[in-house]
């Protein structure tokens, strides 16, 4: 059975850098002169630092640097056995420390170490020294001895292992294999609770797809291969007294060829393309779907008015043709459904979800190990950016089947509900919370809305104020800030990759309206707050000043709307089929 080192130790010396492990015969060796990767069977002679795993190695302009995980923040026990560890702190370990470079080069190569340290630096990266986590329970139970037999990096999810790419240089000499780490990313909480006088763990892991990744407005839809955006598997596991159980949801972007760029408007309209094939598509993701999770039923929650309009009728049509055997299409209007706080209504939803998620069941083990239940099919939610919306409808799947796994596995009575008034409500209803909240911040660089919902079971007042704050980061963060968050994930995982005999995109300037005419418009406002906070000496002369002051900012406002594909923070590594074919 393959094994990965959790006892490593990074030795530096002149000539070399290696990673040494404990009881391993071989050590990942780097030689700084030729920048050569490969194994080493002789002890490092130099000291070594404790080190919690490699990462991976990337090469930029400058040179190649050694990935490596620092520290490592305990989450607990995902089996019951095997710890998983958050990576809290990371390095970049230069195979050159000093090198002679041009002044273009050396600025270019501080580009890319900010760029790979804003997708590095995410509190969202997991790993473990023995178990697989990125694959879900019952996919671990169904696999074969020959299975066991690979290593770490060869049977993993490609979908879920994020430094797949970064780890190539290592991963390509097999007596390394003990040093390849998988990482996953997304979000992860194991909590020991109570309720009814008996301890369980309850635990809540979200992986996040890397295909087709991206930031809110600058990934949309699907691609040709059926992959698409914000695609999110939610796995929630219960253990108590040697019981286990599972469930597993999962979230996506609308499959459709559909784009919805930024252009500094508060919400932009949603665009269709490739309007021919949009049956086609639909079909290739939704038998992804089946060939992982069995049968589906694809829930809607998108607006049948204003922009989402075009595509919500799309949408309707399409998965309601009853395109493949064992899909099921359902459209709940849920801003309509529950507008004026008439959040009862989700009911009605989750009225039309029992019999299926009740004839679909979930993946159970009793006490001696063995298969007590497995889950047949998966309920698929989206909305239109597969957040907040989507967020409720799956905390309300999660507590529907909770709570059947409690009542199988005796915390609860028969016909028992958990009650509202425990202290696991609270637990459960926060950990739902925080789980849309992490993937929320993973695609749109804020916390969910509408989580004081989930959090509590009802909407507030003051949570609606809440949503206004976090719409408003929002709409800076997808408009000025997000295009170097794209870049961030396309270089983290290869899609975009350094090359020295072509221009990079980085090296080009941006706009110079993109800097003067932000710059422009600060002033001026400081100016005109400033002007009113100090008044001159004459009326006359103050609102002269004020005039012209508010006439300025109103004709560069104008410019904004002129400009706003310059304004916008455009991604430069670009890479995936949105741009060509949403432009």
């Amino acid at each position: 059975m393959s094994v990965l080192y959790n006892d490593l130790k990074l030795h530096v010396s002149p000539g070399s850098i290696s990673v040494s492990a404990q009881g391993a015969q071989h050590a990942v060796y780097i030689n700084t002169n030729t920048l050569e990767v490969g194994s080493a069977t002789s002890s490092p002679t130099t000291p070594g630092r404790d080190i919690c795993g490699v990462f991976g190695i990337i090469n930029l302009p400058l040179t190649s640097y050694l990935i490596i995980i620092t520290e490592k923040e305990e989450i607990g026990p995902i089996d019951g056995q095997s710890i998983v560890w958050k990576m809290a702190k990371y390095e970049l370990i230069p195979f050159v420390e000093s090198r002679s470079a041009s002044e273009s080069v050396k600025a270019l190569n501080e580009k890319y170490l900010a760029l790979l340290n804003k997708s590095l630096s995410a509190d969202s990266f997991y790993f473990s020294y023995t178990y697989d986590l990125s694959h879900t329970m019952q996919r671990l139970n169904n696999v074969d001895e020959s299975f066991k037999s690979l290593t770490f990096m060869e049977r993993g999810d490609e979908r879920f292992m994020w430094n797949r790419y970064l780890m190539s240089q290592i991963e390509i000499c097999p007596e390394l294999s003990g040093f390849c780490l998988p990482v996953v990313y997304g979000v992860l909480s194991i909590t020991t609770c109570s309720l009814m006088g008996k301890t369980f763990d309850f635990v809540l892991f979200s992986r996040r797809n890397l295909n087709r990744i991206g930031v809110r407005y600058f990934v949309r839809g699907a691609d040709d291969d059926g992959n698409v955006a914000n695609n999110v598997e939610t796995e929630q596991i219960v253990r108590h007294a040697g019981q286990v159980a599972s469930h597993v949801n999962t979230r996506g972007s609308i499959p459709l060829y559909w784009s919805q760029r930024s252009n500094i408007t508060y919400k932009p309209y949603v665009k269709l393309f490739n309007k021919e094939n949009q049956k086609d598509v639909f079909v290739r993701h939704m038998q992804q779907q089946i060939a992982l999770y069995g049968k589906n039923v694809c829930v809607s929650l998108i607006d049948d008015k204003g922009k989402e309009k075009e595509i919500c009728q799309s949408f309707n049509y399409i998965g309601g043709q009853n395109l493949l055997p064992g899909v099921t299409f359902i459209h709940f209007d849920f801003h309509k459904e529950c507008s004026k706080m008439r959040w009862y209504n989700l009911n009605i939803l989750m009225d039309k979800l029992k019999d299926d998620l009740d004839s679909w069941s979930y993946f159970s083990k009793d006490n001696q190990g063995s298969v007590s239940s497995t889950q047949s099919g998966v309920v698929r939610t989206n909305c239109i950016d597969c957040l907040d919306r989507t967020n409720v409808v799956q905390g309300m799947i999660g507590r529907y089947i909770l709570t059947q796994q409690l009542r199988q596995m005796g915390v609860l009575g028969e016909g028992d509900e958990i009650p509202a008034s425990s202290q696991f409500e609270y637990v459960f209803k926060n950990r739902w919370a925080d789980n849309g909240d992490g993937i929320a911040r993973q695609y749109t660089g804020t916390p969910a809305l509408k989580s004081d919902y989930t959090r509590t079971g009802v909407r507030t007042k003051m949570g609606l104020l809440q949503d206004g704050y976090k719409s408003m980061q929002r709409y800076v963060q997808n408009n000025f800030l997000d295009g170097s968050r794209q870049d961030s994930y396309d270089i983290l995982l290869g899609n975009h990759r350094y090359s020295s005999v072509e221009e990079s995109p980085l090296a080009k300037p941006r706009h110079p309206v993109a800097i003067f005419l932000p710059a422009a418009i600060g002033i001026f406002i400081a100016l005109l707050i400033l002007k009113l906070l100090l008044p001159e000496e004459t009326w006359t002369s103050q609102l002269t000043h004020i005039g012209l002051y508010v006439a300025v900012i109103f004709f560069l406002f104008k410019q904004v709307k002129a400009w706003g594909d310059h304004l916008v923070d455009q991604p430069r590594l670009y890479h995936t089929l949105a741009k060509a074919k949403a432009e």
